[in-house]
């Protein structure tokens, strides 16, 4: 199931929306928000995670276009407006769609397609292939990172940087994207913007976790009950009774 989440100030535009998603069998609704600020809120706190949000630009406080860049490492984003103005700088924020209002279902569906292919090419094939190739910083250069040998990514603006015992690397993508593309060997998110390899953990105290090179990363209270239950999958404990 794709799971969505609606943002939009009128409240017309979240129940055609909401009225999409639930027709859709492959969707499912999480929720919807007229607040952006309340939004971002269950965003930062964890309480939302959408493989989908469909976002209106012109909000009050604050704009579709803010918040989108405030939830990129959430959240894939598909505008929703009726402002056409804004294709160029919303395509700037590397998101899925803009749908300019009024739109119908088909319109809709073709919005959710892109986001099905987009997940398609950046899954792992095959969990035996224990590297991937980045783009460096010069031009026509690929650098070969070893899944093994990350300690933990960490995200910085438009880029991630990939941290390993003696290197790091940096390169162009979301965090979102490398987490979805690492799915196979388990990585799991301990902050907003940072994802760990669990094979290079070498022990968890309260939200202190400690890295094959001594390093400590702090887990966030919004990610410390993910971090629980992907340790509590590999904890070895007696059944017996006292």
């Amino acid at each position: 199931m794709i799971r969505c989440y609606v943002v939009d100030d009128e409240a017309a535009s979240v129940s055609l929306l909401s009225k999409f998603i639930n027709k859709t069998p492959t969707l499912e609704l999480l929720g919807s928000s007229l607040n952006p600020l309340e939004a971002l809120k269950k965003f930062q706190q964890n309480e939302i995670r959408a493989d989908i949000t469909f976002l209106d630009i012109n909000m009050p406080e604050i704009s579709g276009l803010e918040l989108a860049n405030l939830i990129k490492d959430y959240t894939h984003i598909v505008f929703t407006t009726a402002h056409t103005q804004y294709g160029l700088e919303a395509f700037d924020r590397d998101v899925i769609d803009y749908i300019a209002k009024p739109f119908g279902y088909e319109r809709f569906l073709k919005a959710v397609s892109r986001y099905q292919k987009l997940k398609q090419s950046t899954q792992q094939p095959s969990k035996k292939e224990n590297y991937f190739f980045i783009k460096s910083d010069i031009k026509g250069k690929l650098i070969r990172v070893l899944i093994d040998k990350i300690l933990y990514i960490e995200s910085t603006t438009n880029y991630i940087t990939i941290y390993t015992p003696t290197e790091s690397y940096m390169t162009y993508i979301t965090l979102t994207e490398a987490e979805e593309y690492l799915k196979p060997y388990d990585f799991v998110r301990v902050h907003k913007s940072i994802i760990v390899n669990p094979k290079n953990i070498k022990s968890i105290e309260g939200n202190k976790i400690l890295l094959g090179n001594k390093l400590t990363i702090l887990a966030s209270p919004g990610y410390r009950k993910i971090l629980s239950e992907k340790v509590n999958q590999s904890l070895l404990i007696s059944k017996r009774r006292n």
